[in-house]
């Protein structure tokens, strides 16, 4: 073999080794961890909240009072929003958000059943003796109360004054909301004949569906709005994201530059 060839061959040898060297690079190399790199999937930002309403000049996605008759805006003026509870009283979750309300020095309004009015009476006293508005939520929540003869109907809505009215003699009850908000004229005559005035929301953030404390506390804070009546639950299953949400949702609020109010009845 001449000289030439022999060098020839030693090269190639000396190349392939380069190159299987190359492909078979530790996972702990240069190449190996950029490649690592590329393929990661981006880091996702927090998302920023909108917590200027849209329209300087207070307009707010409904009427205040709406075809039926419903109260969708607390109407106070200002940068205004009412936080609203239903479903309520739990025996757990009540003292909770009350515990909170209280460390804010804030005031709400809770929409209780009667069914559990009657079960849990102190609750109630407690609502009102520190302040808050009560709201008449019916007997058994039936959601289909537009259907319902008008005595069932007047049953639902005054047997819950009842249940009221046993556990805080004399105290105010100047709401109605009606189960999963299927307020209609034959049911808000009723409630406005005692003396009662149909309480809608404007924001609806889903917390009975459990979507989880950062869920509930972004929806409510990109979607307020001056004069903004809140729909949130203190009873009805399990609240506990809606009690981690809610010291966010009033710090958010008040450093938006917005006051807690209750509805005008």
């Amino acid at each position: 073999m001449s000289r030439e060839l022999r060098a020839a061959l030693i090269l190639c040898l000396m190349v392939g080794v380069i190159i299987g060297a190359a492909r078979s690079e530790p996972p702990g190399s240069r190449s190996a961890a950029a490649e690592t790199t590329q393929q990661a999937p981006p880091k996702t930002p927090d998302r920023l909240l909108s917590l200027v309403p849209a329209a300087e000049n207070g307009t707010a996605p409904v009427a205040e009072v709406d075809d039926a008759g419903t109260r969708r805006l607390n109407g106070r003026d200002g940068r205004t929003v009412a936080l609203t509870f239903d479903d309520g009283p739990h025996p757990e979750q009540t003292p909770q958000v009350l515990r909170i309300l209280r460390e804010y020095d804030l005031t709400a309004t809770f929409c209780v059943v009667g069914e559990m009015a009657r079960l849990y009476p102190r609750l109630v006293r407690e609502i009102a003796d520190e302040g808050h508005r009560l709201c008449d939520h019916t007997i058994t929540h039936d959601t289909s109360l537009p259907d319902r003869d008008p005595d069932v109907i007047e049953q639902e809505i005054g047997g819950t004054l009842d249940a009221i009215e046993d556990a805080v003699s004399g105290v105010d009850v100047p709401f109605f909301r009606a189960p999963g908000g299927n307020f209609a004229a034959n049911v808000n005559e009723i409630a406005a004949g005692l003396d009662q005035v149909p309480l809608g929301w404007s924001v609806d953030p889903g917390d009975w569906r459990k979507p989880g404390a950062r869920a509930i506390h972004d929806y409510v804070a990109e979607q307020v709005h001056p004069g903004a009546i809140v729909l949130l639950h203190d009873g009805g299953g399990d609240r506990a994201g809606t009690i981690e949400a809610l010291p966010a949702i009033i710090e958010t609020l008040l450093d938006a530059g917005y006051e807690f109010v209750v509805p005008r009845a």
